[in-house]
């Protein structure tokens, strides 16, 4: 352990954790199921899982520019920890609902916390030619993640049951706070020099300069509309599955494996070419890709076709989000890392909760509509990339 870099303890200790995330996500819906059988129960856990984002996705950042990220980031980490370890018992000694409620969406706000923290952290530990490397890694540990996830939380179930599960989960989340308490930036800050700064004054210096720099405000733009399309489709796609297409169970585990793994090779492949290519070329190529997908989707009378088409977005998306991280992480100061981390993290989740339930009357109005939707916002997402000169942003290393 001593041997490793900051970087290499970072991204073990992302992935220790995220596949704790991973039986999160697969065993807390399955107990609330079992306890209530409710669809509207499910879909009221959705809700108050995004609603963080909703209150406080883009109030967060500041704070990271004001205080110490350290003792945030381990302060968020410990109260995840403990409330993992809470939420099992609350459903098996059948406290009242809203108590686990309240426990899913105080859960969803430091885990919020803590994502804009280790983007940041992440991003402080590398040099900048390092950016684009380490945002392909963090996206093939992620893919990984939920391609395996679901599988081996299933087998932590059989073995050692929930409360088990839960345990070890809090584990994980106590080896990456371990890992960030010997953090330190490969560049330190000038303390000297650092001014103090009120959250509303943070604020609002951030945000200037957000609006200030073409490359980050155009970006978020362009990936805030292209995310429209993508949460068009993505939460009806079980929906389209088994009850427009009438396909068996077997057939949506393999849909959804083969976007799996399609995202995996999206990842190998950003890590060998994407240093080769300038950076506009690949938003733009990319953008062009997902939109192909989306348009072959439209064929919802064939399986492999859907299948196709949605393996090709999976492909394009992770690599467009790693450009995303990079360019955001490269072209932003220290002392607004906070701030922009926590505006361009939030913009690509907030419109999920509407676009859900939208997505729900497109699809039952028109089966093909969803997917329509999606090409015509990935055509805006590449038009903006191309009318505002982000298609013509070069390497990495050229950036300023």
């Amino acid at each position: 352990m001593k041997n490793l870099t900051q970087k290499n303890k970072l991204l073990l200790g992302y992935a220790i954790s995220g596949l704790g995330d991973q039986f999160y996500t697969f065993a807390i819906p399955l107990l609330m199921l079992s306890r209530t059988h409710s669809s509207v129960i499910m879909g009221l856990l959705t809700a108050v899982e995004y609603l963080p984002t909703a209150l406080f996705g883009l109030t967060i950042g500041p704070i990271f520019d004001i205080y110490s990220r350290k003792k945030i980031m381990l302060f968020s980490l410990i109260m995840q920890m403990v409330l993992i370890i809470i939420a099992p018992f609350l459903v098996i000694k059948n406290i009242l609902l809203y108590w686990l409620l309240l426990v899913v969406f105080i859960l969803g706000t430091f885990d919020l916390i803590t994502w804009t923290g280790y983007q940041i952290f992440i991003a402080e530990s590398v040099k900048k030619e390092e950016l684009s490397t380490v945002s392909g890694q963090m996206g093939l540990i992620s893919s990984i993640q939920k391609t395996f996830g679901p599988g081996i939380a299933a087998v932590i179930i059989n073995l050692i049951d929930y409360v088990g599960g839960f345990l070890l989960d809090a584990l994980s989340f106590g080896y990456l706070t371990y890992v960030i308490k010997d953090y330190e930036p490969l560049y330190k800050e000038n303390k000297s020099v650092k001014e103090e700064k009120s959250f509303n004054k943070s604020a609002k210096e951030g945000i200037t300069f957000l609006f200030a720099h073409h490359d980050i405000k155009w970006l978020i733009v362009s990936f805030f509309v292209a995310n429209i399309g993508f949460q068009a489709v993505v939460p009806m796609l079980t929906f389209l599955l088994k009850q427009e297409m009438n396909v068996s169970v077997n057939l949506v585990s393999i849909f959804f494996t083969v976007a799996a793994i399609a995202s995996i090779l999206g990842n190998f492949s950003y890590l060998r070419i994407n240093k080769n290519m300038r950076l506009g070329t690949q938003m733009i190529l990319i953008a062009l890709l997902i939109m192909v997908g989306f348009l072959i989707m439209l064929d919802v009378q064939s399986f492999i076709w859907v299948t196709f088409g949605y393996a090709m977005v999976s492909f394009g998306s992770v690599w467009s989000q790693a450009n995303f991280f990079t360019v955001i992480q490269a072209e932003t100061p220290s002392k607004f890392k906070g701030t922009i981390t926590s505006i361009s993290t939030s913009l690509t989740r907030i419109i999920g909760p509407i676009m859900s339930l939208i997505s729900g009357f497109l699809i039952k109005a028109e089966v093909h509509s969803i997917f329509i939707v999606a090409a015509i916002c990935m055509f805006f997402s590449m038009l903006i990339t191309v009318v505002t000169g982000l298609g013509k942003l070069g390497k990495l290393e050229k950036l300023d």
